[in-house]
């Protein structure tokens, strides 16, 4: 063999072990599945992406860079890759980092055999690499051509976005389309190795950040409530779903028989008028588990939430969620006395609310207790949501499907899917609820969904949520409560008021209020917002945040 031909050969071998994690996503992430276009578009970008510094660099250095940064960390993306058939996310890959050294050791002894094959390939890839010539790797014409397509691509990926956008979202002004586009081109990255695990890293800096600041400001914050002597044990748990309508619970009118058990379950109340304080959950989470309002919107940051007012009451606080918590979240978790949360993206199949019973089942207690829940409901990618048995109404597109699927033509099975999930969130509340009948102690369980979801229901043609014209699809969310034999009978009081105000038009700002005056902790309740005072007061007019941060001031009818 020719030393040219040994030297192409090199070259051949440094780039198919650079692409060892992208040849391994191509055949499992779950996103390029049964998608050959995607395959071709995901395998070309990221060619084209790999080259990039090529442009720049002389080949053994362009090769030793790519091999400190990219492919020394590539088992990372791999085991993600197996794992959950996605790239590495945020939360996997803030598990790495706080996972145990000991446990982190004991594993990797258990699989040496394809340690030692890492290790290999490691050396095999920088013996190559120092053998290259530190030339150029692409002609002055060539890299002209990698820069043109880059550029291009970035184009016709930008012009799409704006395209899906405004398809999306036809009320939405230009500009705001093309600020979103620029944000959807440059959330594809999180989804292409080696720049999601850069980008990961300085996410959870970021956040550490933001919670450290947090903390430091609220360290010395309290809410002047008196510690509770209650002598018998009780359970209150508030469980938060998402995107589930008003309207698309058989339990509320409608007419699929999509909530069958919570129909049926003894001490049981919906209420009717319930409206959420803005249509996307970054906006409308903290106005539950604050005392923020969308019109002081910054008091959730300048004051604690409600699992540390349990806390402060002398409950035992849990916290345990299905979404990748934001910062807030993250600093209310870390003051509680437990947490837990599944560390992987949202759109990994068998992924599913039920899960959250567990470790709370773990962590009863003979005492007071407050859990908050929050759950993934009926989060696109719908068909995520729920197992096969649950998938009662067809047809419907495939767990496959992603955003390019949301269009009115396929209205049909994805309303399917949608109500499917929420079937499934009727037996997982169920579930919940039966396992806290069971403890034979008093018990409440209040559910709240953090906004609803629009399917083309009128002229507007609004899809999904976040909407920057305010549909009442988006903001009238499903509130129940469910209270045990146990609660009834040492609140009868409670209870009356609360079948008394079940038709009461509120805002989701009486979530706070009310779960404290359930309890019986009353130093801090405001009584014209909870819903067991006789004193709730009605409203004729909430205040939205819509997609676009703008309060909004909405009717009630």
């Amino acid at each position: 063999m020719s030393g040219k031909a040994k030297y192409i050969l090199r070259i051949a071998a440094l780039f198919a072990l650079l692409l060892i994690p992208i040849f391994y996503a191509l055949v499992t992430a779950i996103d390029l599945e049964h998608a050959w276009i995607k395959k071709i578009a995901y395998l070309t970008v990221v060619i084209v992406m790999l080259f990039l510094p090529a442009l720049i660099l002389k080949a053994r250095t362009y090769f030793i860079v790519e091999g400190v940064f990219n492919f020394f960390f590539f088992p990372i993306d791999i085991v993600s890759l197996y794992l959950n058939r996605q790239s590495a996310s945020v939360p996997f890959v803030q598990n790495i980092l706080h996972t145990d050294f000991h446990e982190s050791l004991e594993l990797l002894i258990s699989i040496w055999p394809l340690c030692l094959c890492v290790v290999a390939l490691w050396l095999l890839y920088f013996i190559l690499a120092v053998g290259v010539e530190n030339h150029y790797l692409i002609s002055g014409r060539g890299r002209k051509i990698i820069a043109i397509s880059a550029i291009c691509m970035a184009l016709i990926g930008y012009g799409t976005m704006v395209v899906y956008q405004k398809r999306v979202y036809p009320s939405k002004p230009g500009k705001i389309v093309m600020k979103d586009a620029v944000d959807l081109v440059w959330m594809k990255l999180y989804k292409i190795y080696p720049y999601n695990l850069y980008m990961d890293l300085a996410d959870i800096i970021q956040s550490h950040r933001q919670q450290r600041q947090m903390q430091v400001a609220l360290d010395d914050f309290r809410f002047g409530i008196k510690p509770c002597k209650q002598d018998s044990p009780s359970l209150y748990i508030l469980v938060i779903g998402e995107a589930a309508r008003y309207d698309h619970w058989s339990l509320n009118g409608y007419a699929r028989e999509t909530s069958p058990r919570l129909r049926q379950r003894i001490g049981l109340i919906s209420f009717d008028s319930v409206y959420a304080q803005a249509n996307l959950t970054s906006y409308s989470l903290p106005l539950i588990i604050t005392r923020a309002t969308a019109r002081n919107a910054d008091l959730a940051y300048r004051e604690k939430t409600l699992p540390e007012a349990f806390r402060e009451a002398g409950f035992y606080a849990g916290l345990i969620t299905q979404q990748p918590p934001s910062s807030l979240v993250s600093r209310s978790m870390n003051a509680c006395d437990m947490h837990s949360y599944h560390a992987e993206n949202v759109d990994i199949a068998g992924h599913y609310d039920a899960q959250m019973i567990d470790p709370l089942r773990a962590h009863i207690q003979d005492t007071m207790q407050f859990f908050l829940l929050h759950s993934l409901g009926c989060h696109f990618r719908y068909e995520l949501r729920y197992p096969a048995s649950f998938a009662c109404f067809q047809p419907v597109i495939g767990n496959t499907s992603g955003y390019a699927m949301i269009a009115k033509e396929n209205k049909e099975p994805l309303i399917n899917a949608y109500d499917n999930a929420i079937l499934y969130t009727d037996y997982f509340l169920n579930e919940l609820i039966a396992y806290a009948d069971s403890l034979n102690r008093p018990a409440v369980v209040l559910y709240i969904s953090d906004h609803g979801e629009s399917f083309w229901d009128d002229e507007r043609n609004l899809s999904l949520h976040g909407s920057y014209v305010l549909s009442e699809y988006e903001y009238h969310v499903p509130m129940f409560i469910w209270y045990s034999n146990e609660y009834a009978a040492l609140y009868p009081d409670k209870v009356k008021i609360l079948q008394q105000n079940k038709t009461t038009p509120i805002s989701s700002d009486v979530v706070f209020y009310s779960m404290l005056d359930l309890a019986g902790i009353p130093d801090i309740v405001d009584s014209t917002r909870s819903i067991c005072s006789p004193f709730l007061s009605s409203m004729d007019t909430i205040y939205v945040h819509s997609g676009s941060g703008e309060i909004v001031p909405m009717a009630i009818h």
